[in-house]
């Protein structure tokens, strides 16, 4: 009788212990959410908008213009949409990544940049929607109309620092693909250009500079993989 009583109680045990054990085992077999080491590649479509350049900018003079310098800020004058390529690598949420956007406006193909950038982002949630937001700073580098490889010093129209929030939304189709919608709120003080620019009637030159804001909208698709 004892054995038996042992047996039942033995068996008691076993039931109620079962639903926990295969939790744990569920539990462990999910992918970790931090990730140590990512890399990863974003394709994006959107639209850029610059703003006027500010008080004590020198402008680049158009081509079809004469005497003093007058002309926009290279983010203004690129104003439209926007196709662009990014890659990078994420260590303990520090993102560093090259950033490739052409401008597209009512002409065409408009200038293009070139931004190595680092900062730092965070996820809003752990399910198939997430929040995000980053902030990040580096190098802006300006290309005209028409690149020719390799490119030189020549056809950098413009070179500065920027500094960039961002916001945004991703939905994660798997492991591997995340759809992301990004809004971005930038500031940046493009330096001197690859020449001097006449400032005024009277022949004197003085190296390119303008600084101003800028907005994206991006609509991209992420492809990534982590440690």
């Amino acid at each position: 009788m004892q054995a038996m009583a042992k047996t039942k109680k033995m068996a008691s045990l076993l039931r109620t212990a079962a639903p926990a054990v295969a939790g744990a085992v569920l539990l462990a077999a999910q992918p970790a959410e931090a990730k140590i080491l990512e890399g990863y590649v974003d394709v994006y479509v959107g639209g850029m908008y610059g703003t006027p350049p500010k008080l004590s900018s020198i402008v680049t003079q158009k081509s079809e213009q004469a005497g003093t310098t007058k002309g926009a800020d290279f983010f203004d004058y690129n104003s439209g949409g926007l196709l662009g390529l990014r890659g990078g690598v994420e260590v303990l949420h520090t993102d560093v990544y090259v950033q490739f956007d052409q401008f597209v406006t009512m002409q065409g193909f408009s200038g293009s940049t070139i931004q190595g950038m680092i900062g730092w982002d965070f996820e809003l949630g752990s399910g198939a929607w997430r929040g995000v937001l980053g902030g990040y700073g580096g190098l802006i580098f300006g290309l005209p109309y028409r690149t020719e490889y390799p490119i030189d010093r020549k056809q950098i129209a413009w070179f500065g620092l920027g500094a960039e929030g961002q916001a945004g939304v991703e939905y994660y189709l798997n492991r591997f693909f995340v759809l992301n919608f990004t809004g971005t709120f930038g500031y940046h003080y493009m330096l001197a250009g690859a020449e001097q620019v006449i400032i005024d009637m009277a022949g004197n030159t003085e190296q390119t500079r303008t600084h101003g804001f800028h907005l994206l909208g991006k609509l991209g698709l992420r492809f990534q993989l982590g440690i």
